[in-house]
């Protein structure tokens, strides 16, 4: 009996220590995690001091008065109704926040007049979750209620947004005992005797009082009782603070504070609406402000057009006329993953710049998103649809919301508003930057904003050679591929190239006179293309090991190339034995974990595997990201390979909604630059596929780039913005040719040409057949030998126009009227694209149909 007692206590402290252990694993491993938190960065919030406008002999801005300036700009403002106007001394332009004449917009209605007057404009949710507006004209200026304080190099408006009219004025119709009795000891004896018999005790909250029913009814009353209250000194947010401790539904108005800032600096105005001083009152959650709607808009009369970062960038020319369209209208850096639908509609390129301009004959506004981009959303729309300008603008989505399909007991269905609790914090800034004529237009803008990421050390030019361009092709190595062993299925690795058959592919590149080759490696490592977790690296004995992959690195940089290993380090596949999907993936609300997958052409939903698990997969949480690609960038130095491809690190952004720690997108942000700054660490070369501009200042190379853009009816042209400004600095190309949809040797060379890109393809040592029953079956034409022939030709003929500006910036790119493309480089070559049916003759150069021309050789 003893002898089991001492048996039974063993065993229950043995559960109890393993218990107890598992315990403090999860808390440090998981709970307590937080070194994310090192790389979150922050702002302050300036004091403001009373604005005092400049004294000048004459104002450069009828009815305007000066607030700062510089040797470039002034910053001209009308402190009652909050518009700026930008008046640049080099030139004599000026550039308002808002037209002159809205009143007179013969098609806006009242609201959308009201619009046009407004410099941001509010959604939010009341209480009961129903949504609301304020513009900040009908909702602030118009009601006198914004104030100016002066800030270094600008002005701050403090919008008191809200209709503040209160039934009872500033005396609250519920207030505490304590403030009720020092307001009384303030006031004149007559004051006290008349005001103390208005309130009776009140059962709203402990200790309060509550005005008589007959003096809120009374007019006579309510004003001897507001005239008392202020000669004691009470004031309107007295009486907010009253009327919310008092916890009455209600009790106050839904108003809000925002701070908006206006900067000078250089040829720029810095325009910010920092988070940390926004307030809201009434039960009101903001979700989304409008900023600067109408900056800079053009009229009817006006010629010009404004550019938007539409894949590789588009322009929409004012009043074109396309009043049917809908506005443009897409998130930067696309949206969300966790609040995007799951069904797709359309198969879209997500925007890679968080920029944009509108650009006249004699001005030119060239507009970056600072801080805040990953908030935010961009709308342009032209002239005769809701009013009579032409304007594109920013929306910050600022607190996560969606609605929740809710089914009662008889099967109604109902949603239900879910709305996060905090504003995400972040000092929202977009740069307007005015430019002189040298950068006057699209390309003008290109330049100027490739000088200044060169300035800010984001770009290093790249040394000028004679060299041929890159070829870049990926090699498909280790597939998961269905296997078994005695009757039993098991998930098995299948060469489909191995490390020595990828050197025979780099020998024979060579030897065909490819001198610049480019390999990236998919499927390297732990368990192949849909690889585990990256704490660890584990080299597959089938493809080689570390030993003949250590060989092909030498191999392909013997062969004047440079070699990538490939690497996804957010998406991890359902099949990863490592991985804790429950602790470490990001969340939706209700703790719901979101997986992805490919789209289910029966349903369009982006999740499905296709019959394969391993095409599923889960968003790691930046919380849990740091833990990983620190790992890898720390374990990857103990091989001698050239470069990482960063499979993920570069496009990839989204945010954890996890009740207890929601991480918003521009942590996200934080957290991705430092693990991309750790990989330069690394000091191994750095290749990014579909590459954020965030992402530029790490890259040697960039793979998928956007040659196109979004085929939508508003848009009036395809410009190669996103080209311009990194040629010459980071070396790129565009998607795997020999994966595409549609094929048309033409096409892609001259795309290619026009875009300054290097060709890219996708091979395999493998037939592949091989892998039509694996998660990889859409890579069905990959095999090299069939591919060799096509790809080489491409290669030729491109190089053959590319090679005279290797390493050369695009200084102009112009769409000439007889359907002629013509593109100018910093050494003056210029390549003229034609992609008509038709030969051309420009500027002496002959330009057959559906071919190009050089010029300056």
């Amino acid at each position: 009996m003893r002898k089991s007692k001492k048996v039974l206590l063993s065993v229950s402290g043995l559960i109890l220590l393993v218990v107890l252990t598992w315990l403090a694993y999860y808390l440090i491993h998981f709970y307590c995690y937080d070194n994310y938190k090192d790389d979150l960065s922050s702002y302050e919030y300036e004091k403001g001091t009373e604005f005092r406008p400049i004294n000048e002999s004459k104002s450069d801005v009828d009815g305007m008065v000066l607030a700062t300036e510089n040797d470039k700009l002034k910053l001209y403002v009308n402190a009652e109704t909050a518009e700026v106007a930008i008046y640049d001394k080099r030139n004599g332009e000026i550039v308002r926040s808002n037209p002159v004449n809205a009143d007179e917009d013969a098609i806006a209605t009242e609201t959308n007049k009201n619009y046009l007057k407004s410099q941001i404009i509010v959604d939010y949710f009341n209480a009961s979750r129903t949504e609301g507006t304020f513009d900040s004209y009908s909702y602030c200026t118009e009601r006198g209620q914004v104030e100016a304080e002066s800030i270094e190099n600008g002005i701050r408006f403090l919008y008191n947004m809200g209709d503040l009219t209160s039934q009872t004025g500033i005396v609250p119709q519920y207030i505490s005992k304590e403030t009720l009795n020092n307001v009384l000891l303030a006031m004149s004896p007559e004051g006290m005797k008349f005001s103390q018999k208005k309130f009776v005790e009140s059962d709203v909250a402990d200790g309060y009082m509550e005005m008589l029913e007959s003096t809120v009814k009374g007019a006579s009353q309510l004003r001897k009782l507001n005239k008392y209250f202020e000669e004691a000194g009470f004031t309107y947010e007295d009486y907010i603070r009253e009327m919310e401790n008092s916890g009455v539904e209600d009790a106050i108005p839904i108003s809000f504070l925002i701070p908006l800032e206006y900067r000078l600096d250089g040829d720029s105005v810095d325009v910010s609406i920092p988070m940390s001083g926004v307030e809201e009152y009434g039960g009101g959650s903001i979700f989304r402000i409008q900023l600067l709607r109408y900056f800079g808009t053009a009229g009817t009369e006006e010629e010009g057009y404004m550019l938007v970062p539409n894949g590789s960038g588009s322009l929409i020319r004012f009043n074109n006329g396309k009043t049917t369209a809908s506005a443009y209208s897409e998130y930067v850096y696309g949206i969300d993953p966790l609040a995007a639908e799951y069904t797709v509609m359309e198969n879209t390129e997500n925007i890679k710049m968080a920029l944009f301009g509108i650009f006249r004959e004699n001005s030119s506004v060239f507009a970056t998103i600072e801080d805040g981009a990953s908030f935010s959303y961009l709308t342009a729309g032209v002239a005769g649809k809701i009013n009579e300008y032409n304007y594109v603008y920013p929306t910050f989505v600022l607190r996560g919301n969606d609605k929740l399909a809710m089914f009662g007991s008889t099967g109604n269905e109902a949603e239900l508003p879910i709305v996060e609790s905090d504003l995400y914090d972040a000092n929202l800034t977009v740069r307007y930057s005015m430019l002189d004529e040298e950068h006057s237009g699209y390309a003008g803008a290109a330049n100027y904003y490739r000088e200044r990421l060169a300035e800010e050390g984001v770009l290093s030019a790249k040394e000028k050679t004679e060299e041929d361009i890159k070829f870049y092709y990926d090699v498909l190595g280790g597939v998961t591929m269905t296997k078994f062993f005695m009757g039993i299925q098991y998930d098995g690795l299948y060469a489909m190239t191995t490390f020595d058959e990828a050197a025979e592919i780099s020998n024979d590149l060579a030897a065909s006179g490819v001198s610049n080759q480019v390999m990236n490696f998919q499927g390297w490592m732990n368990r192949g293309y849909y690889h585990d977790v990256t704490d660890k690296i584990k080299v597959p004995r089938a493809l080689g090991g570390k030993s003949d992959l250590e060989a092909l690195s030498n191999t392909v940089d013997s062969n004047g190339g440079s070699f990538y290993g490939d690497v996804a380090l957010q998406k991890v596949t359902l099949i990863s034995k490592r991985y804790s999907a429950s602790n470490e993936t990001s969340r939706y609300y209700a703790g719901y974990i979101a997986d992805f997958g490919l789209v289910n052409p029966a349903n369009l939903r982006k999740t499905s595997g296709l019959g394969y698990e391993e095409n599923i997969y889960m968003l790691i949480s930046p919380k849990f990201l740091v833990r990983y690609a620190d790992k890898f960038a720390d374990k990857v130095q103990n091989f001698d390979i050239q470069g990482i491809s960063l499979r993920d690190l570069g496009d990839e952004l989204h945010s954890d909604k996890r009740r207890t720690n929601v991480i918003d997108r521009e942590k996200a942000l934080d957290v991705v630059e430092a693990r991309l700054s750790n990989m330069e660490e690394t000091g191994k070369n750095i290749m990014l596929n579909d590459c954020n501009d965030y992402a530029f200042a790490y890259a040697d190379d960039i793979i998928n780039a956007p040659l196109t853009d979004n085929d939508y009816y508003i848009v009036d042209e395809t410009v190669p913005f996103y080209e311009m400004i990194i040629h010459g600095y980071i070396d790129y190309s565009g998607s795997a040719i020999n994966l595409s949809d549609t094929y048309d040797k033409t096409d892609v060379v001259l795309n290619l040409v026009e875009n300054g890109a290097s060709p890219h393809f996708m091979f395999s040592w493998g037939n592949a057949n091989e892998i039509k029953n694996t998660g990889l079956n859409r890579f069905y034409a990959t095999t090299y030998l069939n591919w060799k022939e096509d790809a080489l030709a491409i290669y030729e003929e491109v190089n053959g126009a590319l090679k005279y500006v290797n390493g050369e910036a695009i200084t102009n790119h112009e769409i000439l009227e007889n359907g002629v493309r013509a593109i100018t480089y910093s050494n003056g070559i210029t390549i003229y694209v034609n992609t008509t049916n038709a030969d051309q003759t420009i500027n002496g150069v002959s330009v057959p149909a559906r071919s190009y021309g050089i010029g300056g050789v």
